[in-house]
This record gives C-alpha cells, sequence and structure tokens, in this order.
C-alpha cells in the first residue's frame, strides 16, 4: 500500500510538472520542483508529506528490516487519493499565457 499511495502522489505530482513542460528525471529532482516553482499551489505539509512518503516507499521496497509507523501509512493512504485531485485541479486552472509562462520562466531563472 505504501509504494501504490506514494506512485499515486510522485506520478500526480510529475503530472503537473509535465503539464507544464517540465519533466523531471528522478524523484528527489521532482519534489524540488514542486518546492521551488509549485509552492503557491501545494502547502508546506504536502510537500513534507510526498517527502515523507518517498523515504516510506524506499523502506518498504528496499530494506525489510525498517518498519513504516502505521498511522503514517494510514495518513498517506488517506492523503494520495486527495492529492492526486488536488493536482487534476491545479492542471485545470492553468493556463498557457499567464501561469505555465510564469513557470517556466521561473525555473529559466533557476539553471
Amino acid at each position: 500500500m505504501i509504494t501504490t499511495a506514494y506512485c499515486a502522489t510522485y506520478f500526480s505530482l510529475d503530472a503537473v510538472l509535465t503539464w507544464i513542460g517540465i519533466r523531471c528525471e528522478n524523484h528527489p529532482c521532482t519534489i524540488l520542483s514542486m518546492k521551488r516553482l509549485l509552492s503557491d499551489y501545494f502547502t508546506p505539509a504536502e510537500t513534507a508529506l510526498v517527502e515523507k512518503a518517498r523515504g516510506a516507499r524506499i523502506d518498504a521496497w528496499y530494506y525489510v528490516s525498517r518498519e513504516v509507523p502505521d498511522s503514517f501509512c494510514e495518513e498517506l493512504i488517506w492523503a494520495a487519493p486527495r492529492f492526486l485531485v488536488k493536482c487534476g485541479g491545479i492542471a485545470d486552472g492553468m493556463n498557457e499565457e499567464k501561469t505555465i509562462e510564469t513557470l517556466r520562466e521561473a525555473l529559466r531563472k533557476e539553471e
């Protein structure tokens, strides 16, 4: 369940970035883009959730001896569908002329 919930959040976020023309090739880069470029759309708590979910997925996938607390598993399973819906709303609310160009310009400045 942890992997499924994390992937739902990650690929939802990746879809928003792809919608604006940004392709991240790895998970940390995608989360960093969430922090730096999409901070007007996501709360710090949502960013922290995705980061923590990434860590939990790594622990569950690669380290059998590490346990992810049940309370976080429940939180993530509850939050993942809501995060997916939020990402859909963010993408739907963006338009090419204003929002997307502004975000692309912000990315160019980061380079």
